[in-house]
């Protein structure tokens, strides 16, 4: 256990999308302490339990049915006739299991070698991973009937003596997640501790969500909301890995999105791990998913809604990673916002689920595909997508071969200045591939907040020792969040931060 690593626990349906952010995010497991990974259900994929329908177990029910695929137009609302189903694209079962004792475990020396060379933590064993892994609530959408041992893991880690804020990532139903809540609530409920268990889940428990906080079921609403009404639900403003992404990345990103760029750096000659990795058109077949899912086939995107016509891609093209903004924004990448919401994440400050966010995000539409406005402009995104392309390496080379990120210290602490003052801005970078790097302080567009008339939005400076002249018409309680980038040379660079607080006074 690395003990200052942020701790989290993985609950997935396995759709297609999640198989990707799996295995993308194997290529981090070094900088995450991931306490367990769930197999849970949702209105998407449930295996059945083999003796009930999904309208004896949950009479609300989300999902849309055979509807999803035997219909040409879907009905956005769910299908009446669900009900029946006994089980619903039920996804592989062992197949996280089988990714790391098999193509991680090939990956392993050498993703083990390249986290040496760059003075980051190991990366845990494959047989530490499975043991890791576990089934929840699997049977049917939303179903919270009883323990399993994925909620009995997860309700082990909130209850336990660590310390440190749990986040809870939900990549499917939360229908896990809130039978381990239940299961605390049983115990507790009828006990005068019961105040004080609400109040140590409260301080502990985080959970991040996909679009919206959630999940992809009706089981917080139905049974988990009532027992802990304060526990909060956290999301981003800027979403990542969307089954558009080829066609509508923001313009300064769009390339490392498109063929043949996936290909050639990601999937194409790091080994068997990335080679799993799906793209649109790369004849991958997924296991017992319907024609119209099968993205590795025809390369044609047709959910059936209204007023949206398929969209066909290029084979090559990245294809999705659904889940993967629950865990990006908690990155040590050295920006701020996984330990407070007034500074970013990789995908921008984060907020509450139900509240606006901090960032003036227009929200993506089909209509303007290919044409993303200005609000949706993430400044990470190129080097997070950058990133991606130097850690895929990582998995069938070593280190000689290989870019690895520089280590920021000794960077100016948080400070107060006044309207007018010169601050000093400082901090070392160790290279340890000795390739060179390029850094720029940068005043943060998502973070702080200045009401003065001048335009700092362009403001940057090169180097890693500048002076920042804080503006003369400044006001008492102004904000300014400045970012170091540090980016390494080469084909592959990667890119590390630091942000620094300078409160007007």
């Amino acid at each position: 256990m690395q003990t200052d690593l942020t701790r989290v626990i993985v609950t997935t349906d396995m759709e297609v999308d999640d198989m990707n952010s799996m295995i993308h995010l194997a290529l981090y497991l070094n900088l995450l302490d991931v306490e367990a990974v769930v197999y849970t259900a949702s209105q998407y994929h449930f295996q059945g339990d083999g003796v009930h329908t999904l309208g004896e177990v949950n009479p609300r029910w989300r999902t849309k049915g055979v509807r999803s695929y035997e219909w040409k137009v879907v009905p956005p609302e769910p299908d009446p006739a669900a009900g029946g189903l006994t089980k619903y694209r039920p996804f592989p079962e062992g197949w996280i299991e089988r990714l790391w004792t098999n193509e991680y475990a090939q990956a392993y020396p050498t993703l083990q070698a390249n986290a040496q060379a760059a003075g980051e933590p190991p990366f845990p064993t494959p047989d530490e991973l499975v043991e890791r892994t576990y089934v929840g609530n699997v049977a049917f959408e939303g179903d919270v009937r009883e323990e399993t041992p994925g909620s009995q893991a997860i309700e082990r880690a909130i209850m336990d003596d660590d310390p440190r804020t749990l986040w809870l990532l939900s990549w499917g139903g939360m229908n896990t997640i809130v039978r381990a809540l239940m299961s605390i609530a049983e115990r507790y409920r009828d006990t005068p501790e019961w105040e004080e268990i609400r109040q140590r889940v409260y301080a502990k428990v985080r959970v991040m969500g996909v679009m919206n906080g959630v999940g992809q079921d009706n089981s917080w609403e139905d049974h988990g909301k009532e027992l802990f009404p304060e526990l909060v639900l956290w999301r981003v403003p800027f979403a990542y890995g969307g089954y558009v992404d080829a066609k509508c990345a923001q313009p300064d990103s769009i390339e490392l999105f498109r063929a043949p760029w996936p290909e050639r750096m990601l999937t194409q000659g790091n080994g068997p791990l990335m080679a799993r990795y799906m793209l649109y058109g790369d004849g991958k077949v997924y296991e017992n998913e319907p024609e119209r899912f099968q993205f590795g086939k025809h390369a044609t995107l047709d959910w059936g809604w209204p007023g949206m016509e398929p969209l066909q891609f290029n084979p090559g093209d990245f294809m999705a990673e659904g889940d993967s903004m629950t865990y990006i924004p908690l990155l040590p990448f050295g920006l701020r916002g996984a330990d407070n919401p007034s500074f970013d994440t990789l995908l921008g400050p984060m907020f509450r689920d139900g509240e606006a966010p901090a960032v003036d995000v227009a929200p993506m539409s089909f209509d303007s595909l290919g044409a993303p406005t200005a609000r949706n402009v993430n400044p990470f995104l190129h080097a997070y997508q950058e990133d991606f392309a130097a850690r895929a390496q990582w998995c069938a080379h070593g280190p000689a071969m290989c870019s690895h990120p520089v280590r920021i210290e000794n960077v100016t602490t948080d400070r107060t200045a006044v309207a007018g003052e010169s601050i000093e801005l400082t901090a070392q970078a160790t290279d340890p591939d000795g390739a060179g790097f390029d850094a720029r302080w940068t005043i943060s567009p998502h973070s702080g907040g200045y009401n003065g008339a001048g335009d700092l939005t362009e403001w940057q400076a090169s180097g890693l020792n500048v002076t920042f002249t804080v503006p003369d018409d400044a006001q008492t309680g102004d904000r300014f969040v400045l970012t170091l980038s540090v980016r390494t040379r080469g084909a592959r660079p990667c890119t590390r931060y630091a942000q620094v607080a300078l409160t007007v006074s």
